[in-house]
């Protein structure tokens, strides 16, 4: 395995720095959320996504929902379900526009909703790209290390709970070790899993051995529903959003769209669709449930013309993704984007221009969760250990942008003007050394030394850096206190589960 050997002078603190960086508190966003939209193009788009979900109708796979749909008032036939606006409006606006989120961890509270933003890692890569930076399939080994990496990491509110997929273990009984090695080695509210009625229970099982009462008035785990482009919501993702609901627990409600695959190849319509699509999901939980904490959720890209590849960071995606942050303050719901996504296939620069783009597009547009902000690479369907250590440090950055700008101490460093007046400089001045830790951002991962430096410490390119870094975080490692009861109650649930599941059940 190679390593970033170890030096003298700035190269070795920064090498030697830890977790022992405090978490990045919920970000506030004080730039006012851009707009792409005027508001008559925002009353046609929300019109035109009515006039799907009553003209077109929607497809609710799941005869619980169908039976709801048809006592609400509702045209079903088949599985086909058109909703009158007035009703769909009605429901849409008995979701909280904020509820609150704890994880186990006393600090680890917030709103979600408003002017505040969070960040959670990527899900699902069934690939990993190494601490060497080679590919391979992913195990459960590199599950307990990002979930440890989230922890130690300054930047993350949330973990992701199927951050990656342990392909050397049993599709049955995955969600037991992904949950477990989360709600351990994190102290995050996190996501939990249901693509069936049965994960979705062990789930809030398990979250409820760790978070306890908590749950009674908090969301500790969340649930990533994700829609059928075009117009569907089957029956395993709306059985596990009843599962969460029952819990009190919150429901991420994200169309799937590929644009120009699975919705129109117009930036307009395709806004139009993704908003029907999450309106009917968050409609139908109040319908269930009154008061189920929902997201508005969105995962939207673009699609090659040339390959069918997915296609991140470009303009039509930050159009679009703008747009639903309109429409999602128009409504009241909090709402979801991503961010630092990436299609390309290594740790470079595409990864970075890519990453960039929808991380600066999810904050302008004032996203209030920032999912998938780490480590993702290859259209998702990988996770880079350099590229998760770079992206925490590119949140940091971002997170202090949308801050703004702070007068605070305005008239004080004016005095500093007064007293160097022209042809001085600051570098000694006593505002200066009294602020200059933290006047500027001064990122670590990158490298601003000299090229001479540079050379002299070995030459090592950012990749290699950020996973010296997760090397450094690993090995430092430290998990959150866990009550040893409650350690234990958990195993044993997880041991329980899987003695009853049959592993090869997929």
């Amino acid at each position: 395995m190679s390593r970033v050997k170890t030096r003298s002078g700035r190269a070795a603190r920064m090498q030697r720095q830890t977790a022992a960086q405090p978490r990045l508190a919920p970000v506030q966003r004080k730039l006012q959320p851009l707009d792409v939209l005027d508001q008559d193009a925002i009353d046609r788009i929300h019109a035109a996504s009515m006039a799907i979900l009553e003209d077109v109708g929607i497809e609710f796979r799941d005869p619980v929902a169908l039976a709801h749909w048809q006592q609400a008032g509702a045209d079903v036939t088949d599985s086909r379900v058109r909703i009158d606006r007035g009703l769909l409006m009605e429901l849409v606006a008995k979701a909280p526009s904020e509820f609150q989120v704890q994880g186990r961890g006393a600090t680890t509270g917030f709103t979600m909703g408003g002017t505040t933003s969070v960040f959670c890692p990527m899900k699902g890569a069934p690939f990993t790209r190494d601490l060497d930076g080679k590919r391979r399939s992913t195990t459960e080994a590199d599950v307990i290390n990002f979930a440890r990496l989230t922890q130690a990491c300054p930047s993350f509110h949330m973990a992701g709970g199927f951050t990656c997929e342990p392909m050397d273990l049993p599709v049955a009984h995955r969600h037991l070790a992904m949950m477990r090695h989360h709600m351990v080695e994190t102290e995050l509210p996190l996501f939990g899993i249901g693509t069936s009625r049965e994960r979705a229970q062990d789930c809030i099982d398990m979250a409820r051995i760790v978070a306890g009462d908590v749950m009674d008035h908090a969301t500790t785990i969340f649930m990533h529903a994700s829609g059928n482009s075009p117009l569907v919501w089957d029956e395993a993702m709306l059985d596990g959003a009843r599962v969460f609901a029952d819990a009190g627990q919150a429901v991420l409600c994200s169309p799937f769209v590929l644009a120009a695959a699975n919705t129109p190849a117009d930036v307009a319509a395709t806004i139009a669709q993704v908003n029907a699509e999450a309106l009917a999901a968050i409609a139908y939980l109040q319908l269930y449930r009154p008061g189920t904490p929902v997201i508005y959720g969105q995962y939207t890209v673009s699609i090659s013309m040339q390959t069918g590849a997915p296609m991140a960071g470009t303009p039509e995606v930050a159009l679009i993704t703008t747009a639903i942050g309109q429409l999602a303050r128009r409504y009241g719901v909090p709402w979801r984007t991503s961010a630092n996504h990436a299609s390309s296939k290594s740790f470079d620069a595409q990864s970075g221009y890519e990453g960039a783009t929808t991380l600066m597009t999810a904050l302008n547009a004032g996203a209030n969760l920032m999912l998938h902000s780490a480590g993702w690479d290859e259209g998702g369907l990988a996770i880079c250990y350099g590229k998760f250590i770079a992206d925490d440090e590119q949140n940091q950055m971002m997170a202090r942008y949308a801050g703004g700008i702070s007068l605070d101490r305005f008239e004080d460093a004016l005095q500093a003007v007064r007293r160097i007046g022209p042809a001085g400089h600051y570098l000694g001045d006593s505002f200066t050394l009294q602020h200059f830790r933290s006047a500027f951002a001064m990122p670590e991962r990158m490298d601003f030394s000299s090229f001479e430096q540079w050379s002299s410490n070995g030459s090592h390119d950012m990749a290699a850096r950020c996973r010296a870094k997760a090397r450094l975080l690993l090995e430092e490692f430290q998990p959150p206190p866990m009550d040893s009861a409650t350690r234990e109650e958990l195993d044993a649930f997880v041991a329980r589960r899987k003695s009853e599941i049959d592993p090869t059940f997929s």
